[in-house]
């Protein structure tokens, strides 16, 4: 999954960055438009836009643009999310502060989400700046992809956290044995350490049957 994840935000960030901030089209691409996580996991889309228009402020901060800002702002409040292609999943961080306590404040527009059947989480930009990923001479985007900082989705309890070294163990604590090789590491408030034992801990929910489904929460 790691491999998987950087991947994929290696092409948003490369796809978003040739756009930079004014509003530019993709030509030719088609905009799926998601309002369930049914929706989501099936793949069958409620509606779709040709061509569309995107605002990027950053890779990890998105918005459609149709030239009415009424529209625009319904398209965020009233969706769920929307994808590009097979590898970019969007998700409405308006959506999430309707239904989600927790670091929800200072997200907007469209972020980065992954998800399966049983888990989700959204990336936010990290180390790096949007000014890095302009202008940058020379980008390194394993390094970008490395630097994003991620958001735990937990539907049980309806939060969203973003995941540090603190909050991973909590998350760890229906994991016993990979909180205490997590906690155990000399160096596991680095930021490799914890985005490898996050995404073991994603691993593991997902094979735990005990874990209720996504779709047992939300339709």
């Amino acid at each position: 999954m790691k491999t998987y994840i950087k991947l994929a935000l290696m092409v948003l960030a490369t796809v978003m960055c040739t756009m930079r901030s004014a509003a530019l089209t993709a030509t030719n691409d088609t905009l799926y438009i998601y309002d369930t996580w049914q929706q989501m996991l099936d793949k069958t889309p409620k509606k779709m836009v040709i061509n569309p228009l995107f605002d990027v402020v950053s890779p990890h901060e998105i918005y459609i643009v149709t030239g009415n800002e009424k529209l625009d702002r319904k398209l965020i409040d009233d969706h769920l999310a929307i994808s590009m292609g097979d590898s970019i999943w969007l998700l409405s961080t308006t959506y999430l502060k309707k239904h989600f306590t927790g670091d929800v404040k200072h997200l907007n527009g469209y972020a980065p989400v992954f998800f399966n059947g049983k888990a989700a989480y959204i990336t936010q930009q990290g180390k790096l700046s949007l000014k890095d990923c302009l202008i940058g001479s020379a980008v390194d985007f394993e390094y970008t992809c490395h630097a994003a900082d991620y958001y735990n989705i937990d539907f049980v309890n309806r939060e969203v956290k973003k995941v540090t070294p603190d909050n991973l163990s909590k998350l760890l604590n229906a994991y016993h044995d990979l909180q205490m090789r997590f906690e155990g590491m000399k160096d596991y408030k680095k930021h490799e350490i914890v985005e490898d034992y996050y995404f073991k801990y994603i691993d593991r929910l997902t094979q735990d049957f005990m874990r209720p489904n996504i779709l047992d929460i939300f339709k």
